[in-house]
C-alpha cells in the first residue's frame, strides 16, 4: 500500500509538474533544468524585443546565466542542457540588426556572457561558448558606444575574454591559416585613449593578456599589424601629455595669488600620475620580453619621447637656438622630467 502510494503520488507530480511546464508556468524550484526550460520557452515565445516584453526578456538573459554558472559547478545536466538547446546562439540571435533590440537587453546579454567567461570552470562549456566564431562576431558588433552603460560592459567583457587566453584557446580568437584577424586585439585598442579611466586600464590588461600568449603566428601577426601603430599612439599621446605638462608649468609661473595656484598644481599632480601609470604599463611590456613587440616599443620610446622632448630641446640650450633665442628654456623642466620619471618607474 505505501510503495503504490508513493508510486501513484510520484506519477501525480510528474503529471503537474509537464501540466505547468505545459502551460508556461515556472517551477517552483528554480535551481533545476525545469527552470531552464522554462526560461528556453520564454526565448522561443519572444523572438522579438518590444517595449511590451523588454523587462521579461532583460530578467530572462539575467536568469539564464545565473542558472548556467550555478549549473557549471553544481549541474552537468544544467549545462548539457544549455549546450544541446543552443542556448548561446539564441541570446546572440537578439543582436541582429534587423530585430532592433533594447540597449537593455544587449546589456543583459554582455553582462551574462562577461559573467560566463570569469566564473566558468568547465572546459566543454568554455569551448562550446568560444565556437563557431560566435565571440569574434560579438567583438566586432556594432554596438552604440554611446551609451555609457553598454560601453563599460563591453570593455569588461573583452577583458574578460582575454583574461581567458592561452596556448589551448587562441585558435578561437586567431588563426594563422586563415585570413590574419584578431578582433579581440584590433577592437579592444581603438579605446586605448579613452576619456574613461577604467576604460583604459581594462585596454592595458587585454594588450598584456594578449601579449603574454606563446604563439608564433599571433605574434608576427601582432608585431606586423598591430604593435607599430599602437605603440606609436600611445608614445604619441604621452608627449601629448608631457607638452601639456609644459604649459601648466607656465600657468604656475604666471599665477598670482595661492588660490590661482591651487588648480594648477592639481592639474599638474594629474598629469604626472598619469605619466607614471603610462610608464608602468611600459615597464610591464617589457617585462613580457617579447623580443618583436620590446624592438618596436623601444624604438618609439628612444627616436620620439627621449628625441623629441629630452635630446633636442637640451641641444637648443647648448647651442641657443631655441625660442626667442631662450636655449630651450621653455621645455628644459620636461626634458629633465622624462628621464627622472623613465629612471625611476621602469627597471
Amino acid at each position: 500500500e505505501r510503495g503504490s502510494g508513493r508510486i501513484k503520488v510520484g506519477r501525480h507530480m510528474s503529471f503537474f509538474r509537464g501540466f505547468r511546464e505545459a502551460l508556461g508556468i515556472a517551477p517552483v524550484d528554480r535551481f533545476t533544468v525545469a527552470h531552464l526550460r522554462y526560461l528556453l520557452g520564454i526565448l522561443d515565445r519572444n523572438p522579438i524585443v518590444n517595449p511590451g516584453n523588454v523587462d521579461t526578456m532583460v530578467e530572462t538573459v539575467r536568469e539564464i546565466s545565473e542558472l548556467v554558472t550555478w549549473g557549471d559547478r553544481h549541474s552537468s545536466h544544467m549545462t548539457e542542457f544549455f549546450m544541446e538547446h543552443r542556448m548561446l546562439e539564441r541570446l546572440l540571435g537578439y543582436l541582429q540588426p534587423s530585430k532592433k533590440t533594447a540597449e537593455s537587453v544587449k546589456v543583459q546579454i554582455l553582462q551574462s556572457l562577461s559573467i560566463f567567461f570569469q566564473n566558468l570552470t568547465n572546459n566543454s562549456l568554455v569551448f562550446y561558448l568560444l565556437s563557431n566564431d560566435h565571440i569574434n562576431e560579438l567583438i566586432t558588433h556594432r554596438f552604440d558606444f554611446q551609451d555609457e552603460e553598454l560601453m563599460a560592459y563591453y570593455i569588461s567583457f573583452l577583458k574578460a575574454l582575454s583574461l581567458r587566453l592561452n596556448h589551448d584557446t587562441i585558435h578561437f580568437f586567431f588563426n594563422a591559416d586563415k585570413v590574419p584577424e584578431f578582433p579581440l586585439l584590433t577592437e579592444g585598442i581603438k579605446f586605448y585613449n579613452h576619456e574613461e579611466h577604467f576604460v583604459r586600464v581594462a585596454v592595458r590588461t587585454l594588450t598584456l593578456n594578449v601579449f603574454k600568449v606563446d604563439d608564433s603566428g599571433m605574434r608576427i601577426f601582432v608585431a606586423n599589424r598591430a604593435a607599430v601603430p599602437y605603440f606609436s599612439n600611445l608614445v604619441w599621446e604621452m608627449m601629448r601629455r608631457y607638452r601639456e605638462m609644459d604649459a601648466v608649468g607656465g600657468r604656475t609661473d604666471a599665477a598670482a595669488s595661492p588660490r590661482s595656484l591651487a588648480p594648477v598644481r592639481s592639474s599638474m599632480a594629474s598629469l604626472v600620475q598619469e605619466q607614471v601609470d603610462n610608464l608602468e604599463y611600459i615597464n610591464d611590456l617589457l617585462l613580457l620580453n617579447v623580443p618583436a613587440l620590446r624592438g618596436v616599443l623601444l624604438s618609439r620610446l628612444i627616436h620620439k619621447l627621449m628625441h623629441e622632448l629630452v635630446l633636442d630641446p637640451l641641444s637648443e640650450r647648448r647651442t641657443g637656438a631655441g625660442p626667442g633665442g631662450s636655449g630651450g628654456d621653455a621645455h628644459l623642466p620636461v626634458a629633465i622630467l622624462v628621464p627622472a620619471q623613465i629612471l625611476s618607474v621602469i627597471t
